[in-house]
C-alpha cells in the first residue's frame, strides 16, 4: 500500500523513544521527550521546503496517527504520522 498525503500534508515515521530509568524511577517513553526526530516518507502535491528523505524535528504528539493502514501497528509503535508543513519544528540537515 502506498500512501499519498494531499495539500501540505506530510508523512512522517517517527524514530522510536526508548522507556528510560533515572535512579530507581521508571520514566515511561511517553514523558520522556518534548520533540522528536522523524524522517519524511511522502508529500504532498503543495509541499515547498522539504522531500522525501528530510530528517525533522517535531512534537512529540503531533499530526494524526495513522495506525489502520500500518501493517503491524501496535500502540507502542504509534510512530506512522500525517503532519501539516506548519507542524515541523525545524529540518535537520547533517
Amino acid at each position: 500500500m502506498r500512501i499519498i498525503p494531499m495539500g501540505t500534508r506530510l508523512y512522517v515515521t517517527l524514530d522510536p523513544v526508548a522507556e528510560k530509568m533515572v535512579g530507581s524511577l521508571h520514566i515511561p517513553a511517553l514523558h520522556s521527550e518534548l520533540t522528536r526526530i522523524g524522517t519524511v516518507q511522502a508529500i504532498g502535491g503543495d509541499v515547498t521546503q522539504y522531500a522525501v528523505g528530510d530528517k525533522v524535528l517535531v512534537t512529540y504528539n503531533v499530526g494524526r496517527a495513522i495506525s489502520t493502514v500500518v501493517d503491524g501497528f501496535t500502540p507502542a509503535n504509534d510512530i506512522h504520522r500525517i503532519v501539516c508543513e506548519e507542524e515541523i519544528l525545524a529540518k535537520i540537515e547533517e
